[in-house]
């Protein structure tokens, strides 16, 4: 490879516990968009970078593996992020694939997407699968992690953003109350958060990674004592419709077609975004 033309990228986990460069003969503009059920409820776009391109930069040590069958992938086991991968069989089989969406500043919607067609039986449950399962059947891809729509997929509002954590993890939310949701105790316990500073957050399947749903958390209540009657009634009712809230990863929802969704996309993008050194 020339050096002096190459294009140079970093890349890393949400969390920055995980960390590469790749060198590169072109800017990054496609990728690849495997269809089997793991890179499927993943999000994964994967890039298979020349020999000695790709360089880890930081290992924490926090990386965990799972074996779908069809593929190996690596993620972090503390902000969730997919990093790397390899498949078992089919037409990536033996590549290294990095996948694209960890790389710093690149837009996963300005990313043209070539769809590869894996071979599909993988080791989940048929029940589970991405493209079969009963009606507003939520799961990761192990099976460990489910959850139940109890309403009309049709009446919710779908959304979608590439802010620094939904770009990583191909993110498309829906947005139900808490009562129009059943998620089992043990979904609960089979499950990692990567939350903020007043907890909550994607919760992550341990063993798969696959991010299932989403826990609404807000600040104390009492942030509120302070303002403008008026305006603290409003700031109240915002906040109280936030915290009954049960988002759901639509990428984890068994048969449907992501072709017939309304997705309202916000292109806001990733300012503000800063790794600790």
């Amino acid at each position: 490879m020339d050096q002096a033309v190459a294009k140079h990228y970093d890349g890393n986990c949400h969390c920055g516990c995980f960390r590469f460069k790749l060198s590169l003969p072109s800017d990054i503009t496609t990728a690849i968009a495997c269809t089997c059920g793991l890179c499927s409820k993943k999000a994964y776009l994967w890039l298979s970078p020349p020999e000695g391109s790709f360089v880890v930069t930081r290992d924490d040590g926090r990386l965990i593996e799972y074996d779908s069958g069809v593929a190996m992938d690596k993620f972090c086991g503390h902000c969730g992020t997919g990093v790397v991968g390899e498949h078992r069989s089919g037409p990536l089989k033996g590549a290294l694939l990095v996948n694209v969406r960890a790389v710093q500043r690149l837009n996963p919607f300005g990313i043209e997407s070539t769809v590869t067609v894996a071979h599909t039986e993988d080791r989940q449950h048929p029940d589970i699968s991405t493209n079969t399962g009963p009606p507003n059947a939520f799961s990761c891809h192990c099976g460990n992690v489910t959850a139940t729509l109890l309403v009309p997929l049709q009446e919710q509002e779908v959304k979608e953003d590439n802010c620094s954590k939904c770009a990583r993890t191909g993110y498309i939310g829906v947005y139900p109350t808490k009562s129009e949701v059943d998620i089992p105790i043990r979904s609960w316990e089979n499950t990692f958060a990567y939350g903020g500073k007043f907890g909550g957050g994607p919760h992550h399947c341990k063993t798969c990674g696959v991010f299932v749903f989403h826990e609404v958390a807000g600040p104390p209540i009492s942030v509120f004592d302070d303002m403008a009657p008026e305006r603290r009634k409003h700031m109240l009712g915002v906040y109280h419709r936030n915290m009954n809230l049960q988002p759901l990863n639509i990428r984890c929802l068994g048969g449907f077609d992501m072709k017939a969704l309304d997705i309202q996309r916000s292109d806001e993008g990733t300012e503000g975004y800063r790794l600790d050194a």
